[in-house]
């Protein structure tokens, strides 16, 4: 067994499972995607560290915990439709294909896209489409969970178009005023939206979903 495998088999039992993340079927996706796949030489020794990594300015290989109570919370089903959000070089869109029916990963990094498509297809992964748009926008698809791996500030209203009406739900890490962030989930159900917070999470702010601070000039 490699030390990569060996790493990853330490994250499973010291950083998800010890954390109440002890579902099989999600505890096997991260097993089965080799995080080390998704970073550059010099930052592979860092994969299975239990921090965020920057791939590059703005994008992040986000911290293993984190992902995994995302992907709890959002109780994800082998039949769902799922958005990934500022997918990056898409490994959480490969830990997403083990987990739903179809993937659909958004970035306006060019080049992170162009590596997202071919880290998923040397894993013959065959149920996600990279798309290089601006993740603000979305896309005009309805989905039954939109992810975003990244810390936001807002959550643009037009997002909530994109989720099914029978329960569609969009989970992010959301910061508050007081700069607190915390796993947020929105759902929607029949037209009506509801919010629901739950545990604290420090992830970096995506700047795509940063708030526009008004600046007074006396």
């Amino acid at each position: 067994m490699s030390d990569f495998n060996i790493a990853r088999k330490n994250m499973i039992h010291n950083q998800l499972m010890t954390n109440n993340i002890v579902e099989d079927y999600i505890l096997k996706a991260f097993d089965d995607i080799p995080r080390e796949n998704f970073l550059s030489l010099e930052k592979k020794p860092k994969a299975y560290l239990d921090e965020d990594i920057e791939i590059i300015t703005n994008r992040y290989l986000m911290e293993p915990r984190i992902i995994g109570n995302i992907i709890k919370l959002s109780k994800i089903k082998k039949n769902h439709v799922v958005m990934d959000l500022v997918c990056s070089n898409g490994y959480s869109s490969a830990i997403l294909s083990k987990l739903s029916k179809k993937v659909y990963g958004i970035d306006n990094k060019t080049n992170l896209i162009e590596q997202a498509i071919l880290n998923v297809k040397k894993l013959n992964i065959d149920n996600v489409n990279f798309l290089n748009k601006n993740p603000v926008n979305g896309l005009k698809k309805k989905f039954d969970i939109i992810f975003i791996f990244g810390g936001v500030q807002h959550i643009p209203d037009n997002l909530f178009d994109s989720l099914k009406n029978d329960g569609g739900t969009l989970i992010t890490v959301l910061y508050d005023d007081n700069d607190i962030g915390k796993i947020h989930i929105v759902k929607k159900l029949n037209g009506k939206i509801s919010r629901t917070s739950y545990i604290s999470a420090q992830t970096p702010i995506l700047k795509e979903f940063q708030k526009i601070r008004k600046e007074f000039i006396l």
